[in-house]
C-alpha cells in the first residue's frame, strides 16, 4: 500500500475513533463522576496510538482536531479552551513519539506528566483566571478541577492501554506475505 494512503487512512481512523470515544457521553448515560475518566482515557489512548502508528504529524492532526470537534459537539463548552486542549494533546503526542522507542514506560509517564503540566499551567493558571474571569466561581472551580490532576490520571490510563493495544495493532496491521 502507498505510504501516503496508509498515513491518511490510519490518521483518519484514529481521529474517527477519538471522536467516537469523546461522543460516548452524548449517547450513553455515563455518570459525571466517571465520564472524564472513561472518555478522557480512551481519547488519550487514541492520541498515544496515533503517536506510535502515524508519528508526530498524524498524531498532531488527531490532537488538534479532537478539541475542535468536541467544541462543535458542545462537549467542550467554551471556544477559549480549544487551543489549550489541543496544546495539551499535542504535548503527549510529541513526547511519546520522541521517546517511546527508547523507553516505552518512561515515555508514557513523561508524556502524561507533560500534558498535565501544560493543561494545568495554561488552563488553570492562565485561561480560567485571565480569559474567563467573569465566569461564576463554582464554574471556575469545576473547570479548574477537570483540568488538573484528572488529566494526569486519564493520560496515564490511556498511555498504559496503548502499551497493551499498540503491539496487537502492529501485529494485526502487518502486511500479509504471499
Amino acid at each position: 500500500m502507498n505510504k501516503t494512503v496508509n498515513f491518511i487512512a490510519r490518521t483518519a481512523i484514529l481521529l474517527a475513533l477519538a471522536v467516537l470515544f469523546q461522543s460516548l457521553r452524548l449517547f450513553i448515560p455515563i455518570p459525571a463522576a466517571v465520564d472524564q475518566y472513561v472518555v478522557g482515557s480512551l481519547v488519550n489512548l487514541c492520541l498515544v496510538i496515533a503517536a506510535l502508528m502515524v508519528g508526530i504529524q498524524g498524531g498532531l492532526i488527531v490532537a488538534i482536531f479532537t478539541p475542535v470537534i468536541a467544541f462543535l459537539q458542545n462537549v467542550l463548552a467554551n471556544p477559549v479552551m480549544v487551543p489549550f486542549v489541543a496544546l495539551g494533546n499535542a504535548t503527549i503526542v510529541i513526547v511519546v513519539a520522541l521517546l517511546y522507542k527508547k523507553n516505552k514506560y518512561l515515555s508514557i509517564i513523561l508524556g502524561a506528566v507533560a500534558k498535565f503540566l501544560v493543561l494545568y499551567i495554561t488552563v488553570v493558571r492562565i485561561a480560567i483566571p485571565v480569559l474567563l474571569g467573569n465566569m461564576p466561581p463554582q464554574m471556575k472551580e469545576l473547570m479548574s478541577l477537570r483540568f488538573s490532576w484528572p488529566q494526569l490520571v486519564t493520560a496515564l490510563i490511556g498511555g498504559w492501554l496503548a502499551v497493551i493495544v499498540g503491539p496487537l495493532l502492529e501485529k494485526a496491521l502487518k502486511p500479509v506475505s504471499r
